[in-house]
């Protein structure tokens, strides 16, 4: 069964992790799919895939909006499928942190967030079926010591995601959010070399294991297709049972 047959789907963040993942997913269950990133294995991550097409892009450079654009007339003719994954994370304490990393952090998680899904809107409204799946966090819901920067983005992205989702529904268009909990990646693989912090959070869910990227990238196919077609505005924790095993 292709939940996405026919769809066209545009993710940003797609080199690695839970985009790649996704990228890969979608294309399976039959769409087809732009993949933006700034790393240079886009273009030959997917040159095989006649499903996807990669591209190199700094999704938070002024010309990214109108890049994404040209590129979805010119390859896709059209949009169903907005998936924002793109971001970055910071580590510093606030009275550490640069003026310059916390804007790096808003520029990618937040402002790319908002510029793209305003250039990709006239796309998604000839759409019968449009979808904006960005990615939060469980921190669109936590705070955490050292994580100032990327806990109040992925808050901004929370509240951005609602209010898009009451903007853009008369249009036939749902917006959600996901929160992923502690997810192996190549943003969070050098952290979880530390045993305390890899146990810390294998303990810290309740079905005591890391999750993986397909564990996203199920939840954004579940979002993207007719399956989730009445669900909008809402934050979908996958996380393993982090939030609810136990006190923060």
């Amino acid at each position: 069964m292709n939940l996405l047959e026919n769809r066209l789907a545009v993710i940003t963040g797609a080199a690695s992790g839970i985009g790649e993942a996704s990228a890969n997913l979608f294309a399976e269950n039959g769409a087809k799919v732009l993949a933006f990133d700034l790393d240079d294995s886009i273009i030959e991550k997917f040159k095989d895939n006649n499903s996807i097409t990669g591209f190199k892009l700094d999704i938070a450079s002024s010309s990214a909006p109108e890049i994404i654009s040209n590129t979805i007339q010119e390859v896709l003719g059209g949009l169903d499928i907005l998936m924002n994954n793109a971001g970055v994370v910071s580590g510093s304490p606030i009275e550490e942190m640069q003026d310059e990393e916390w804007d790096k952090v808003f520029a990618v998680n937040v402002e790319a967030t908002i510029k793209i899904t305003r250039c990709s809107l006239p796309y998604l409204k000839k759409s019968k079926f449009g979808r904006i799946i960005n990615i939060g966090s469980i921190m669109s819901s936590l705070g955490d010591a050292g994580l100032s920067a990327y806990a109040a983005s992925k808050h901004a992205v929370a509240g951005l995601t609602k209010s898009i989702a009451a903007e853009v529904g008369p249009a036939g268009i749902t917006a959600n959010y996901i929160q992923p909990g502690a997810i192996m990646t190549g943003m969070t693989r050098e952290a979880f070399k530390v045993n305390e912090y890899k146990d810390f959070w294998t303990n810290r869910s309740a079905v005591k294991r890391l999750g993986q990227p397909i564990d996203i990238a199920k939840g954004a196919l579940f979002l993207a297709s007719d399956l989730g077609e009445f669900v909008s505005g809402h934050g979908l924790v996958v996380d393993g049972g982090a939030l609810v095993a136990g006190s923060w």
